[in-house]
């Protein structure tokens, strides 16, 4: 296809490089004001990028047709939002979703029913989504060569590493404010987060993303150093090249990762590592020795050395004690919204009187739990995106008497919320993992089986660390999500020259 692309895109480009270091920034866009700066952020974006191609819609829609798999399931998605907040009438209701129409008549609402519980705070979420889809658009749109692929991975690598100097420094001085109406303490590394959890999150997408550039970095590989003279100058030139300032990053982010303490995050990320690891090294077979090599060498100086130096073994220490009192079947009452247990534990306090008391794996999972009847309940279309801290109180049994505003799992979570929409979600999520690992499989691009490997490590990652937390949540971290997603499907329509072979 010829080049028919404006030339003044570029600053586009470079306004959605800034949204990408912005993102976490004000409380990891996490309050309602926040949301609405980020939406009207992006809006402004796409209209400036409507502006500017406005000569150009039929190459900007043929650029596009290339990733129309993915964008009909993100389009669907979006649609099921849309459809909850729509005043529909009473008949339309009771038909697509009886227990929504039962609980509106109770609420003397007929005439004004829609199918979400929460009509208000399910259109901020309508907003959101579609910022979401608009971004993953403009992501596939400016995106369309290996230098653009390129600084787009290091802009989200720069900007974990600033999220983990400003966290590791905050927690050394033991910094205690209060920002926008919330008391922040940094009592572990949280960068510009409130949750612990959810800055790991983030920090497991970075990381991925930084660990696909040291892949790609790797190239074909040069031939073998047989004298020690070779090895040596091999070695220093190692040192003074760019691969030794990212493996530099990559090590003060992993210092930040362990530092947070959090359980699911450190292990998600260890074992997407190896996980994916292994996969590229089985799908990469030309550059396998030089993955296979740099994976053990992150494993040895992130786990063994760095994990020891800052106190990973902490965070075993936490899941240690998580199993003593998953395993001692103490009563639960519940736990509180951030996480904390607010049930006790005595037979865990008399095996580790020392220790606080972590919650159990039964203690985490309680709202998920108790949230599948509400899935029973509202199978197809949910109970309106964001509602659950509203819905969830009609189905907490009386001796939970903690306030949950999340299920504290992102599958159940969204099953609640957007029914069927979830599953579009996950279909779209399945279907770049798949893309990810066919673009490690066929591409010879360097930069784009980076990008594959990035991807695919964010997507195993925060899917097992979505058993337990609620990142997609968290509009930083969705919308970092979201922007990683569309890197599996550049990479495998980025154009390649026979010099970036």
């Amino acid at each position: 296809m010829k080049n028919t692309h404006p030339s003044s895109d570029i600053w586009l480009f470079r306004a959605l490089l800034a949204l990408i270091v912005y993102l976490p920034l004000p409380l990891a866009s996490n309050r309602t004001w926040a949301i609405a700066i980020l939406v009207t952020l992006v809006a402004i974006l796409f209209g400036a990028t409507l502006i500017v191609w406005r000569k150009q819609l039929n190459a900007m829609l043929e650029h596009l047709d290339q990733f129309r798999a993915p964008l009909i399931i993100f389009f669907l998605f979006l649609m099921v939002s849309v459809l909850q907040v729509t005043p529909l009438p009473d008949a339309v209701i009771q038909l697509l979703s009886p227990e929504a129409y039962n609980v509106q008549v109770i609420a003397g609402l007929q005439g004004h029913m829609h199918l979400s519980l929460d009509v208000y705070q399910s259109r901020l979420m309508l907003g959101l989504t579609t910022s979401y889809l608009s971004v993953f658009m403009l992501c596939l749109l400016l995106v369309r060569d290996a230098e653009r692929l390129s600084l787009l991975m290091s802009v989200l690598v720069w900007s974990g590493l600033f999220q983990a100097i400003v966290g590791v420094f905050l927690f050394s001085i033991g910094a205690h404010y209060r920002l926008f109406f919330v008391d922040i303490i940094h009592e572990n590394v949280i960068g510009t987060f409130v949750n612990r959890n959810h800055f790991a999150g983030y920090m497991e997408m970075t990381l991925a993303v930084g660990i696909g550039l040291m892949i790609a970095k790797l190239g074909r590989g040069g031939p073998g150093h047989s004298g020690w003279k070779s090895r040596v100058v091999a070695a220093l030139t190692f040192v003074m090249s760019p691969k030794m300032r990212l493996r530099l990053m990559l090590v003060v982010m992993v210092i930040a990762l362990v530092l947070t303490r959090s359980r699911m995050g450190n292990s998600a990320f260890f074992s997407a590592m190896l996980i994916v690891g292994v996969i590229t090294i089985v799908l990469s077979r030309r550059t396998a020795p030089a993955t296979a090599t740099l994976i053990l060498s992150l494993v040895i100086v992130d786990v063994f050395v760095i994990g020891t130096w800052v106190g990973l073994d902490k965070v075993v220490s936490r899941l240690n004690r998580t199993e003593i009192v998953a395993a001692s079947g103490a009563p639960v009452k519940g736990i509180a919204a951030n996480g904390s247990a607010s049930g006790s534990a005595s037979a865990a306090a008399q095996i580790i009187p020392e220790a606080p008391q972590e919650e159990s794996v039964e203690q985490r999972s309680l709202p998920a739990k108790y949230s599948l009847a509400m899935i029973k309940q509202f199978p197809a279309f949910g109970t309106g995106a964001g509602s659950f801290y509203n819905s969830f109180n009609r189905y907490r049994p009386p001796e939970i008497t903690d306030y949950f505003d999340h299920a504290h799992n992102d599958y159940v979570e969204l099953m609640c919320d957007l029914g069927i929409g979830a599953w579009f979600l996950f279909l779209l999520t399945g279907m770049t993992l798949w893309q990810s690992l066919r673009a490690m499989r066929v591409r010879q691009l360097s930069i784009a089986r980076g990008a594959a490997f990035g991807t695919a490590m964010s997507i195993v990652a925060l899917a097992i660390h979505s058993s337990v937390d609620f990142n997609l949540q968290i509009p930083a971290n969705a919308l970092t999500f979201v922007i990683i997603l569309s890197l599996a499907w550049i990479a495998m329509k980025l154009p390649s020259s026979r010099h970036q072979e």
